[in-house]
């Protein structure tokens, strides 16, 4: 009877314990499944981007030059960028120091200059010197912007002193200060050393006249003035601008330059339409053999560089810029949701940046998960990434073994 009973026992407590080992199994399989998914993470894929082939541009054989564009930062320069005599360019400078210093805007004449004896005299001396003047009387008056006129447009060395000594007391003062603003241009070498140019100290490179000429244009006055063909001032009546390309080629600017030292020198400002865009290109050729030289030289650089351009499909519709994969299997990539297409300049190398953001294992296809930008230059496209299709999820061995 014991026996018995003892091995029903037995009987019952194993199939108790099975039961419950089935129950505790059930129970942990369940709790394993319905452990969350790990948030998938991305691994960026740079997309390949062909350049074309840079433009050959048709360079002088002289001196330096260089071409930029306020769009798409510096293109192409041309033989060695050092400091070299810039003559009357210099007052591009002058100009920009005496706006910085007393700043008007194109509906202000601004301050009343009232002309010495002193500015009788500059003139003379830069008359017994053959340089380029705008006659003076003492007591006439000009005003700031008329002062500019004739500095920029038939560039008068004189009315260049007159203006930098009536802005900062003299031209010590002048040159201190126009020196601390190239500085502060990040221009390290360009200084001046007069506020006309006539001193072969007063130097730049083409690179950074560049630079000059953008600010210049950035500048409301200074970018209506220097590309005026003719203007009238108290005393001269008529000037006349000596920069006879103005309204030929899209040329709007900028300021010539000539002395025995510096040879002929032409900073230029063009607008062109490209690609159904308006571009605005600023070059400098330096150490031409003559003034007119180095501005038919520049018209020919003028005329080449739109072929220089074009409107590339950076990145298509579709596009793989990332992968998420699972570590079940299971994977999708990240593509771009719109064409990426940009007027770039040929031989820009593009930079890719993608921002992905970590996504949810069970996320359908098309959801946004981050973004691309594709720089050229200093212009940026963006597209928005997306999933390109849905990620499968796991088995559900694979979510109770895990």
């Amino acid at each position: 009877m014991y026996d018995v009973t003892s091995k029903t026992m037995r009987k019952i407590s194993a199939k108790r314990f099975i039961a419950l080992l089935i129950v505790l199994v059930l129970v942990v399989s369940v709790l394993f499944y319905a452990r969350p998914l790990p948030a998938l993470q991305p691994v960026s894929i740079t997309p390949n981007i062909p350049t074309a082939e840079p433009l050959e541009i048709p360079w002088p054989a002289y001196g330096q030059a260089a071409i930029g564009s306020s769009d798409f930062a510096m293109l192409e320069t041309h033989g060695p960028q050092t400091a070299v005599p810039i003559a009357s360019i210099t007052k591009a400078i002058t100009a920009l120091a005496v706006l910085n210093k007393h700043p008007i805007t194109p509906d202000q004449q601004g301050e009343t200059i009232t002309l010495t004896d002193n500015d009788v005299a500059i003139y003379n001396d830069y008359l017994g010197r053959d340089g380029s003047v705008a006659r003076v009387v003492a007591g006439e008056q000009l005003t700031q912007y008329q002062a500019l006129q004739a500095m920029l447009l038939p560039s008068a060395n004189n009315i260049a002193d007159t203006l930098a000594i009536w802005a900062f007391g003299s031209l010590e003062a002048y040159t201190v200060f126009a020196n601390q603003m190239l500085s502060q241009m990040g221009l390290k070498l360009s200084r001046v050393a007069d506020a006309s140019g006539f001193s072969p100290q007063s130097v730049s490179t083409a690179t950074e006249l560049v630079a000059i000429g953008e600010a210049v244009l950035s500048n409301d006055v200074l970018a209506e003035i220097v590309k005026q063909p003719e203007a009238s001032i108290p005393v001269v009546g008529s000037i006349q601008n000596v920069n006879w390309l103005l309204g030929n080629d899209g040329v709007v600017g900028i300021k010539t330059g000539n002395t025995e030292e510096a040879g002929g020198c032409y900073l230029f400002a063009a607008n062109h339409t490209v690609g159904g865009q308006t571009v605005k290109f600023i070059g400098a050729v330096l150490g031409a053999p003559t003034r007119n030289t180095a501005i038919n030289d520049s018209r020919i650089i003028i005329k080449a560089v739109d072929s220089g351009f074009e409107v590339v499909n950076l990145a298509r519709s579709g596009t793989i810029v990332g992968r998420y994969s699972a570590p079940w299997g299971s994977s999708a990539a990240a593509i771009t949701s719109k064409d990426v297409s940009m007027l770039v300049w040929k031989g820009q190398k593009p930079k890719t940046t993608t921002k992905l953001d970590t996504t949810a294992a069970t996320s359908s296809g098309g959801k946004a998960v981050g973004s691309v930008s594709i720089a050229v230059g200093k212009k940026t496209a963006t597209s928005p990434v997306v999933l390109q299709h849905s990620i499968p999820g796991p088995s559900w061995q694979w979510r109770i073994f895990r």
